[in-house]
């Protein structure tokens, strides 16, 4: 499809979703109303993926119906208090935010964080996630502090409640995955407490790969062999498997994380 023809079919398809309504479209940008709120939503990007991979078009509606919805600020609840138990953080690229700037939309409520990465905070939806914006912020009269404090203490009792990581190996060769599905695993980077037992039972230094989303992997660096064949496969999972996040390594010193310095 050209772009114009692919705009066109990203309209059609967008009249089956019931929470999004289609005011009108500009060449690739769709004005829409999401949960009350008018947005803009350019298609650039998405297009750009399927030119590069036409077979992954429904992948791409999905994930733009997603980001959409995601973004969109949600009106319904004014009592904080009746949803911080579904607050959770999240990792994002820093990209984020210009797409943010672009739809006109509230800016998301987030931190700074480690190789142009973020942490935002959504509340858990049951088929999706909400991002908290500035707007969600003052309804609510909390601020990013407070937000942040709730989300990590969610994170950490559903890991420990729900959630198993996975090992395989022994000594250097020993790995330590979380990659449960549920949205969260890299974000999982942010329970250091996690990460201290793991390094706790590992020769060398602990060293840690986000590549995507779903995926958090933990693994020594006694070995070079290992980390650099490890650190590919990183490299390369970040580029090419959905809701890529990093290829950079990191590590846990003195509690806190830090990125990964080679020798």
């Amino acid at each position: 499809m050209s772009a114009a023809q692919f705009a066109a079919y990203i309209e059609r398809r967008l009249s089956l979703e019931d929470a999004i309504e289609v005011l009108g479209r500009e060449e690739m940008q769709l004005r829409l109303r999401v949960n009350g709120a008018e947005m803009i939503a350019g298609l650039d990007n998405f297009y750009s993926a399927y030119a590069r991979d036409p077979s992954q078009l429904d992948t791409i509606v999905h994930n733009f119906v997603a980001t959409t919805l995601g973004l969109a600020p949600n009106r319904e609840v004014d009592d904080f208090a009746e949803l911080a138990g579904r607050i959770y953080p999240m990792l994002k690229p820093i990209e984020l935010l210009v797409t943010v700037r672009e739809r006109k939309l509230p800016m998301l409520a987030y931190r700074d964080f480690l190789a142009q990465l973020i942490i935002t905070y959504v509340v858990d939806e049951p088929r999706s996630v909400t991002f908290i914006n500035d707007d969600h912020l003052e309804r609510w009269g909390v601020d990013v502090a407070q937000i942040h404090d709730q989300a990590i203490a969610n994170l950490r009792r559903r890991t420990h409640d729900r959630i198993d990581y996975v090992t395989a190996g022994e000594g250097e060769q020993r790995l330590f995955i979380f990659n449960s599905g549920d949205g969260y695993d890299a974000t999982r980077l942010l329970l250091s407490d996690v990460l201290a037992t793991w390094a706790r039972a590992l020769p060398g230094n602990l060293v840690i790969g986000i590549p995507n989303r779903d995926f958090l992997i933990g693994f020594s660096d006694a070995n070079a062999e290992i980390l650099q064949r490890i650190a590919q496969q990183i490299q390369t999972d970040a580029v090419g498997r959905e809701h890529g996040l990093t290829d950079q390594l990191f590590t846990l010193k003195a509690g806190e994380v830090r990125e990964y310095e080679w020798e």
